[in-house]
């Protein structure tokens, strides 16, 4: 392979098949809590709602909380976790997708991806696949990651102020 081989996409890719990056809305949802847990939450829409409806339907949003609070005991297979965390519910084309993150050791991020189809969008199930998050996701772990080095490992850790450290944007 050569430094020329670099500049052109592997036989089979075309360049003009990417789409054109256009933001999403994001909303911050506030606080799921459940004991000792403070989870931040956020919800992404691949598409617009009407005026006046509601972000995300209550029904998928209150799946969405109860599948990421039966996924508590799972956290304690890590250990050293904080019960501090976010979680971010994407409403894809194909799919929504749930994401729970959690820190422990000091600077480690986890995660457990669940999503569900558009056929029976109130079941969410956990992913085995390698994917991970998409660029719109990426742009709330971001901001976690800044807020967690900002309110925690700055010498002075301060759950409350990173909890209350919530992305505003409307877009990502």
């Amino acid at each position: 392979m050569t430094a020329n081989d670099l500049n052109k996409w592997p036989e089979g890719i075309e360049a003009s098949k990417f789409p054109t990056y256009a933001p999403r809305n994001m909303r911050a949802l506030g606080l799921w809590q459940s004991e000792d847990w403070a989870i931040k939450t956020y919800a992404i829409q691949v598409d617009p709602k009407k005026t006046g409806s509601d972000f995300i339907a209550p029904e998928l949003l209150d799946t969405a909380k109860a599948h990421v609070l039966n996924l508590l005991p799972l956290t304690r297979e890590e250990g050293a976790f904080y019960k501090t965390g976010f979680a971010v519910l994407h409403e894809g084309a194909q799919a929504n997708w749930l994401m729970f993150q959690w820190w422990t050791h000091d600077d480690v991020w986890c995660q457990i991806l669940s999503y569900s189809d558009s056929k029976a969008p109130l079941l969410f199930k956990h992913s085995t696949r390698p994917v991970r998050a998409c660029v719109y996701e990426t742009a709330i772990i971001w901001h976690e990651q800044k807020s967690w080095i900002a309110h925690v490992l700055n010498g002075n850790a301060d759950r409350r102020a990173y909890l209350d450290d919530m992305m505003t944007d409307p877009t990502v």
